[in-house]
């Protein structure tokens, strides 16, 4: 539909309800990472069972997101998107109602599938409702909203956990939620005006989401019992379901995933440091809100005031990072914000049992600093690399890399965490209850401190890949 067609006032009411459903799928994310210590008490279970509430919303995201997306381009944005906020807040309703493990974890996969349609055709309905001239200012401020619910959750989540328990940080998402399904309901109009000839490819979609999960099965099995013959297993089966997948997308003629983009040196260079950059950042917050409670005996509060530094930094110096790239080009900015995430993650290592607040705020504020370096030019650069009718398919391969750090991310902090505890002579078991940590945290802080260090490798093997990316 031409841009001619929308009032500017539509403009922007449609801007307003795609930033918040970028909003409230944010504060949801962050506040539910701040309530895992929490939860892993109230259910009796240890971090390599709880991590499964982050795991199986992540996985649900990367298997449908990008085919959701093209669902949207083929049977009408609209109708996926309005759904999306119904599915989310059915979702969060039930996750609130959960009386065990198995039940939180099944109704997160719902409320993933909610948000990955909101997330999937979002940013598309804002770009198709702003022409060409303005359609950088909107996502500019969508993934504003998006940062500004990082930014919320982790504060608010430990709010309502230390006042009302922490069903409440689901049924929080209740009102938002429909209120973004009756504004989009009542407001938005279809920007699809004819039907996309795209596949959702659903055998690309089943083998990439196999392939994640054997991985992320993998890790979770050799978090409890070290590297058997099931863990192994389950990870040449990755290694078989990756092999099958690039086999397959290699012969569809709509690929899931455009293969043929890992040709230019600096899209994969991209992508690679894109990957190891969020895994290192999120394997990173999902141990550090147990440091903070089980350690330093932080309430869930004080956790959401510390953690909330790095948002504040993405919020305010992520624009400006952007405005560089466009004068600087990207290599020297993010190898920059690779370099500042390893030695921020590093400093993390060098955390103790008497560590000060402001100790833990230092590193986060470097790496957001980190992170707003790098995330706008690199995305800049990717996006850049390839021609105009190939830009689907980057935002897809870079969602999707995002993602999959994301869920590889929490597994590898669980994995590592485990194993530095047995070496140290403490079974996984034995690390159930976080408030019994403070009695001998020695060992435990041997084991956060050792886990940080390696995350940081992954940050700096990221400044290699950012460094041989070439020029602009």
């Amino acid at each position: 539909m031409p841009q001619r067609d929308f009032s500017k006032t539509y403009q922007w009411l449609a801007l307003v309800n795609v930033c918040l459903g970028q909003f409230i799928t944010a504060v949801d994310a962050r506040s539910v990472n701040i309530a895992l210590p929490t939860l892993s008490v109230y259910f009796g279970t240890s971090m390599d069972g709880v991590q499964w509430i982050l795991l199986a919303y992540q996985l649900t995201i990367i298997g449908l997101v990008l085919s959701l997306g093209r669902l949207g381009d083929m049977v009408g944005r609209k109708k996926i998107y309005n759904l999306g906020f119904v599915i989310f807040m059915l979702g969060s309703a039930l996750c609130g109602l959960a009386g065990g493990m198995a039940e939180i974890i099944v109704f997160r996969v719902l409320e993933a599938v909610g948000a990955a349609m909101v997330l999937a055709n979002g940013r598309a309905i804002a770009s198709a409702v702003f022409g060409s001239e303005q359609r950088g200012r909107a996502l500019g401020i969508s993934s504003m909203a998006f940062h500004l619910g990082y930014m919320l959750g982790p504060s608010l989540g430990g709010f309502l956990i230390d006042t009302l328990g922490w069903r409440w940080i689901f049924f929080v998402n209740l009102p938002a939620s429909l209120a973004g399904a009756i504004m989009a309901w009542r407001v938005l109009r279809e920007t699809v005006t004819t039907r996309s000839k795209y596949s959702i490819d659903p055998p690309g979609m089943i083998t990439l989401l196999l392939t994640v999960a054997s991985l992320i099965l993998g890790m979770h099995e050799a978090t409890q019992s070290g590297f058997t013959l099931v863990s192994v297993s389950l990870f040449s089966l990755s290694a078989l379901f990756l092999v099958g997948f690039i086999f397959l997308e290699q012969r569809v003629a709509a690929p899931l995933l455009d293969l043929g983009l890992f040709r230019v040196r600096l899209f994969t260079a991209g992508i690679i440091s894109q990957f190891l950059i969020s895994l290192s950042q999120t394997a990173t917050f999902f141990l550090l809100p147990f440091y903070l409670q089980g350690i330093l005996s932080f309430t869930p509060t004080q956790v959401g005031l510390t953690m909330i530094v790095y948002s504040m930094v993405v919020v305010f110096i992520a624009p400006i990072g952007g405005s560089l790239s466009d004068r600087l080009g990207s290599r020297l900015l993010c190898t920059l914000g690779c370099l500042c995430t390893f030695l921020s993650v590093l400093s993390m290592a060098w955390l103790g049992v008497d560590s000060t607040q402001w100790s833990v705020m230092i590193p986060l504020l470097g790496m957001g600093l980190g992170w707003s370096l790098f995330a706008s030019p690199n995305l800049s650069a990717v996006f850049g690399s390839v021609s105009p009718d190939r830009l689907g398919a980057v935002s897809g391969i870079s969602l999707t890399a995002a993602n999959t750090a994301n869920g590889v991310g929490i597994a590898v902090g669980s994995l590592l965490f485990a194993h530095w505890l047995r070496y140290y002579g403490v079974a996984a078991k034995g690390a159930t209850n976080y408030t019994e940590w403070a009695k001998e945290p020695a060992v435990f802080m041997k084991a956060f401190q050792n886990s940080w260090t390696i995350f940081a490798l992954f940050a700096l093997v990221a400044v290699g890949t950012s460094a041989v990316r070439g020029k602009r």
